[in-house]
């Protein structure tokens, strides 16, 4: 093993079988993007997305997050990417049962997919069918999931759309869900720089409510004809929150290029959005004996940054992210390069070899390698 107890495992299987072999509250972070219902097929039997009927879906995508939810730390996070689809599509499968992703048809599919007739096809046309806030809902009210935030994953260089009585569609919404109220987190380690206009700006007093108090359009306080109390506004001198709106480009990526000729992966996060989650909700350092994480510690003033240390003098290791439908390996690429520990599921094995070359599989004395299948 590693001397600083750093791992990457991969487990190849169905995701319910793998997550059952792992033990309850181990991991520290969760980020994914599952497959989305009625959107691609991705040419392996025993693949989610597929389900006649979004219910059927959502009910099975709900058994995973149930597994997640076991598996997650008290004090964990996740990140669920969750895209949505369009009712009435009958886009599917060619005449020679070929699927538009290039995967042949697997054997035993619903016969209604060669009369290309995807699993949306009778639901209501056009309309969206708000898969993703449906799970988050349904994740909510019956299993508990505190959510806390929706990432508008905006991509400036969305796929292009010949349609032409709607918007193109240029943005994911990403879930941010915990288990419970106090949960570790590193908001310094993602706050943008302040821009200079910024810096100029707080070096002016102005009213409570940001306004000039003797211009007649400044926004007053109840009772004052000349404005409010003049103020200095603080801003905090470690940076931006960086909001609710990410701008990052969606990734390109061709398995060819890696030197893999016989699968390719169509659907792939950008390292920066994991780059940016890693760094928020997985700790670099968790103590090896009780498990607790170091927490940043941060003055009002801004100085005096350190770290906590829990007593047990026992040493420290990584914090440990999952990704439940690892793909092309985004996650554990990023993780190990921030020096997290991860896991990663992925029932093809098409996309588990693209993994490992990408996270350069059995490369280096710094990290343990673990690959297992159920």
């Amino acid at each position: 093993m590693a001397s600083d107890g750093l791992f990457l495992k991969i487990i190849e299987g169905d995701v319910l079988d793998a997550l059952k072999t792992l033990p309850d509250e181990s991991v520290n972070l969760i980020v994914t993007s599952p497959p989305y219902w009625g959107l691609r097929d991705y040419g392996v039997e025993g693949q989610i997305g597929l389900e006649p009927t979004l219910d059927e879906y959502l009910d099975k995508m709900l058994k995973v997050t149930a597994e997640l939810k076991r598996v997650l730390r008290k004090d964990g996070i996740m990140f669920w990417n969750h895209g949505d689809c369009y009712g009435g599509s009958r886009q599917g499968y060619g005449a020679k049962g070929v699927s538009k992703t290039g995967f042949q048809k697997p054997a035993g599919v619903d016969p209604r997919y060669a009369k290309e007739m995807p699993p949306n096809a009778k639901a209501k046309a056009k309309c969206m069918m708000l898969q993703n806030y449906r799970l988050a809902i349904r994740m909510i009210d019956e299993q508990g999931w505190i959510l806390r935030n929706v990432i508008i994953w905006h991509k400036p260089n969305p796929m292009p759309s010949s349609v032409r009585d709607r918007f193109t569609n240029a943005y994911e919404p990403v879930f941010f869900f915990v288990k419970s109220k106090k949960y570790w987190s590193d908001l310094v380690a993602v706050r943008e720089p302040l821009k200079e206009s910024s810096l100029q700006r707080i070096k002016y007093p102005v009213n409570r409510f940001g306004g000039n108090p003797y211009s007649p359009l400044a926004k007053l306080a109840k009772g004052k004809l000349g404005g409010s109390k003049m103020v200095k506004a603080n801003l905090n001198p470690l940076g931006k929150n960086p909001g609710d709106v990410w701008t990052i480009k969606k990734a390109s990526f061709s398995a060819r290029k890696l030197g893999i000729e016989d699968v390719d992966h169509f659907a792939v996060f950008p390292e920066e959005l994991v780059r940016r989650i890693i760094k928020f909700g997985c700790p670099r350092w968790v103590c090896k004996k009780c498990g607790k994480p170091r927490t940043r510690i941060v003055k009002k003033n801004g100085t005096g940054i350190g770290w906590t240390d829990c007593g047990c003098g026992a040493g420290w290791r990584p914090g440990v992210v999952l990704d439940p439908f690892m793909g092309s390996g985004t996650t554990l690429k990023v993780a190990r390069e921030l020096g997290r520990s991860a896991i990663g599921i992925e029932l093809n094995p098409g996309y588990v070899k693209i993994a490992k070359k990408r996270i350069g599989w059995g490369v280096g004395l710094d990290v343990e390698f673990v690959y297992e299948k159920v």
